[in-house]
């Protein structure tokens, strides 16, 4: 083989720090903007962006010579500047220390894009922390409940 080829989806989700309503719907769609450009300046793709007041669902297709954690964090770094600099009332914004990213296979992309473009409606039913704890068993991840949310 000449070439490779590789196919690396991952979903990711980040909450705001102590899971304020920092994201209005003007300031997620002018985000899904931003993240655009500054995942396709990373040799990045942003698929999909989705989320309610406190947390995002993203899901982006990652080159082969990113980790996960070298994706994610800039990411969370320079748009935590960007909302600052972009909204007066989020001078304070801050995204929550950690984030969950679990990788998708092709015949998944189509849910998994439906399921993050509907974050308002699926939240109606089921809170942010109910959902992330569910993604973390779902995926056999191992956490402690008393500190899996920024105090």
């Amino acid at each position: 083989m000449t070439k490779e080829f590789i196919s690396c989806l991952m979903h990711v989700v980040v909450g705001t720090y102590r899971q304020k309503n920092y994201l209005s719907a003007d300031v997620r769609g002018q985000l899904s903007s931003y993240l655009a450009v500054v995942t396709k300046s990373k040799g990045m793709k942003l698929v999909a962006l989705g989320g309610t007041e406190n947390h995002i669902h993203f899901l982006l297709a990652l080159p082969s010579k990113l980790s996960v954690e070298s994706a994610i964090l800039p990411i969370k770094q320079s748009s935590t500047t960007w909302i600052r600099q972009k909204f007066e009332l989020l001078r304070s914004f801050s995204w929550a220390t950690g984030f969950a990213a679990f990788s998708i296979s092709r015949s998944q992309l189509d849910s998994t894009m439906l399921y993050i473009q509907n974050q308002e409606q699926y939240h109606w039913k089921k809170s942010f922390q109910e959902e992330y704890k569910e993604f973390l068993n779902f995926h056999h991840l191992p956490f402690n409940e008393a500190s899996l949310f920024d105090e």
